[in-house]
């Protein structure tokens, strides 16, 4: 069975096997030399223990010479000279004793080698001391003499066994050396030479199972770069077939890419083409048909510049030149012709290639687009002549209240030039900016943020003046923006001010006369000013009517001045509702009664208040359901209908009537408005009782309002907030 080696496994074999080898040849190398080594230092070993042996029986012969020339001549130097043999004994044999070690064959001979060594220096410092004595220590010392000449060749004797090995080897020594060099060289050589064989080994298996396939591997990379058909894929598992596989698959990946760029370009909304150093086209894609109405080969080898305006071609060349000359990428838009001379502006979005010495590029048409920024433009300064000449004061600010921009009437409103306020906090227009705390502008947007707040904004001198004050968010590229609509209102207020003191003036001129002329009417009427024939009667009861009537109607527009004015006193308290309805209830009944219609109360809660003047409030449902009457048919029903919320309190009056078109719901609360202008003469009313009635509801923090539907009666209602919990409160 063949195995497949990967490339990392053969890079793996090829340094291996080597290394192996050169490990165990070092190895056995570096244990022939340490044989060498060894046998080197034996040699050398066993001539020191010679040495050693040698210089041991000298000291012994010394010593018996020492002794003596001691004996005979009693000299001091003799003594020094014995003294210091004997000293010396015991550390030439201790010296010995180390260098043998623990040889098992010289021990014996060694430990003999102590006992005769001990013994002689005993006879030795025996017959020092017998010299010393003198007389019968001299015959002693002879005696002593002949023992130490047996002790000294007993030590002869095993100093002979003890070297004998060691003799051996020194004798062998140099034989052994010669061997082991011989066998050192031999070894090397054959070491070197399978090591030279092994590198022929290894390098053919390398050669022949890499090198070959790296060369179909580099014939395929050159086959793929000429897209040519590749050759055959190499057979095996390791890297190179890997890779070669990969250069297979590059292959049909970039057949497939190129089928797919084609069908792009081919495909393309967008004109894909290249154009030559000439200005040519060279290749053009299908599009060109539907930018410029050329079929593809009606445009390649003509100059792309043909097409462009002549207002547009010296700047298009501009751009041209430039991208050649290094600057590679860059996009321009041209006016161009189409087969029907109709103009199209193209923007080109260009790549040059300094290999291919071309110019890519992919042409957009961009002509509605042009449109469109040219009608948001014009869109933009309509914008800007509507701002700049409007009548009421625009401000642009950001979250933080910091002015980005004011139109003309904001300078000329507020005396400031432009620049003085540009980049400036809105505060310094208002002058309770000057000491209110951190929190003014959340305050401020708070009050004015989609909705019309009155306030009082400074000018540059100082002037305090009266505006209606709204901010409008505006979403923009640089993130949210506000736009604050201030009117000045000082001519209005200073307008309603002198209508108030006027309608005032006037209803105070007229009421007392009109009093005057009603009570004499009256008097009139009942006779006692004399008696009137039919007619007289007829007429003056037609005077009392209308006199009475235009009472009425200055009455009204006095209320409705001072509610308007927040000059109507109001007497607040915890009022119970029940009380309310019944009382309003009784007062409209017999008016009701005269229409034929009925009243009809809902269920009633003696425990439910409102925080409200109670008279005021009687005021209004009276006025709810005295229109209600007059609008409703006879023998109909007027319903009056209680609902109670969390915090609020609703009335609802219901009527059967002929309801209110929608386009009337939003006017009927306004001054002097009715649905039909008939209404008056027929039904009475001077048009000003819902004002009052909002005016009312809207100082006791209520809402009122209507729901109808034409033919189908209407439903008024009303909500007042409820009172507090435990003891009334007054206002």
């Amino acid at each position: 069975m063949q195995v497949e080696l990967k490339i990392k496994h053969k890079g793996l074999i090829l340094v291996a096997v080597p290394l192996l080898f050169e490990l165990v040849f070092l190895a056995v190398l570096s244990g022939l030399l340490r044989q060498a080594d060894y046998k080197t230092w034996q040699e050398m070993h066993s001539k020191t223990v010679v040495y050693e042996s040698s210089a041991l029986s000298r000291l012994f012969h010394d010593a018996g010479i020492a002794m003596g020339g001691y004996a005979l001549t009693k000299s001091p130097l003799f003594r020094e000279r014995f003294d210091s043999i004997v000293s010396s004994i015991p550390r030439e044999f201790k010296h010995l004793q180390k260098l043998v070690g623990r040889n098992s064959s010289q021990k014996g001979s060694l430990k003999r080698l102590e006992t005769y060594t001990n013994s002689g220096l005993h006879l030795l410092s025996t017959a020092r001391d017998a010299i010393e004595i003198g007389g019968e220590g001299v015959s002693r010392v002879r005696s002593l003499y002949s023992e130490m000449k047996g002790v000294s060749k007993n030590i002869s004797t095993e100093l002979d066994n003890l070297t004998a090995e060691s003799r051996k080897i020194e004798e062998d020594g140099p034989n052994a050396r010669k061997q082991s060099d011989q066998m050192v060289r031999v070894f090397l050589a054959i070491g070197v030479l399978f090591n030279i064989g092994l590198a022929f080994v290894l390098s053919y298996f390398f050669s022949n199972g890499i090198t070959k396939r790296l060369f179909i591997l580099t014939d395929n990379a050159n086959r793929l770069a000429r897209a040519e058909q590749l050759s055959d894929p190499i057979k095996g598992t390791d890297e190179i077939a890997h890779l070669d596989a990969v250069f297979h698959n590059m292959a049909d990946a970039l057949a497939e890419a190129s089928r797919k760029e084609r069908a792009i370009v081919e495909n393309a909304a967008d004109v894909i083409c290249s154009i030559d150093a000439d200005n040519k086209f060279t290749k053009i894609s299908p599009a060109c048909k539907k930018l410029w109405g050329y079929e593809p080969s009606e445009l390649i080898g003509t100059r792309y510049l043909n097409l462009v305006i002549s207002d547009d071609v010296e700047e298009t060349a501009i751009a041209t030149r430039a991208l050649r000359k290094g600057q590679h990428t860059a996009s321009f838009e041209t006016r161009t012709y189409r087969k029907d001379r109709s103009i199209v502006t193209v923007l080109w979005s260009a790549f040059w290639s300094p290999t291919e010495n071309s110019m890519f590029c992919v042409a957009h048409d961009i002509t509605e687009r042009k449109l469109i920024e040219e009608a948001l433009k014009e869109s933009e300064r309509r914008v800007r002549s509507i701002i700049e000449n409007t009548l009421v004061s625009l401000i642009v600010i950001d979250r933080f209240g910091m002015i980005e921009l004011v139109n003309p009437q904001t300078e000329k409103s507020f005396g400031y030039p432009a620049e003085a306020v540009l980049d400036q906090n809105i505060g310094i227009l208002f002058p309770q900016f000057m000491s209110a705390e951190d929190n003014f502008i959340e305050e401020l947007f708070a009050q004015a943020s989609g909705r019309i707040a009155d306030l009082e904004m400074m000018r540059a001198d100082g002037e305090l003046f009266p505006v209606e004050f709204s901010l409008s968010q505006l979403e923009t590229n640089e993130g949210t923006r506000f736009i604050a609509n201030i009117l000045d209102v000082s001519e209005r207020q200073e307008f309603e001010k002198l209508k108030r003191e006027f309608v005032s003036t006037v209803s105070h001129e007229l009421r007392t006369p009109l009093t005057s002329i009603r009570g004499s009417l009256t008097l009139l009427n009942t006779g006692m000013l004399g008696n009137l024939n039919e007619k007289g009667e007829r007429m003056v009861s037609i005077a009392e009517r209308n006199t009475i009537r235009l009472i009425n109607l200055i009455n009204d527009i006095l209320d409705v001045e001072r509610l308007a004015s927040g000059r109507v006193e109001m007497q607040f308290d915890n009022t119970e509702v029940s009380s309310i309805i019944e009382r309003s209830v009784e007062s409209v009944r017999s008016f009701a009664d005269q229409h034929s219609v009925k009243l009809e109360v809902g269920d009633l809660r003696p425990l439910t208040r409102v925080y409200a003047d109670g008279d005021r409030i009687i005021q209004v449902v009276i006025n709810l359901l005295s229109n209600a009457v007059k609008f409703s048919p006879k023998d109909s029903t007027v319903t009056l209908n209680i609902k109670e919320e969390t915090e609020w309190v609703e009335l609802q009056v219901i009527d059967r009537g002929r309801g209110i078109p929608e386009k009337y719901k939003a006017l009927v609360f306004e001054r002097f408005q009715q649905v039909e202008v008939s209404d008056a003469k027929r039904k009475g009313g001077t048009g000003l009782g819902l004002a009052i009635c909002k005016g009312i509801i809207e100082q006791h923090k209520g809402s009122i309002g209507v729901e109808s539907e034409e033919g189908k009666g209407s439903t008024f209602w009303f909500r007042l907030p409820k009172a507090p919990q435990g003891e009334a409160v007054m206002a």
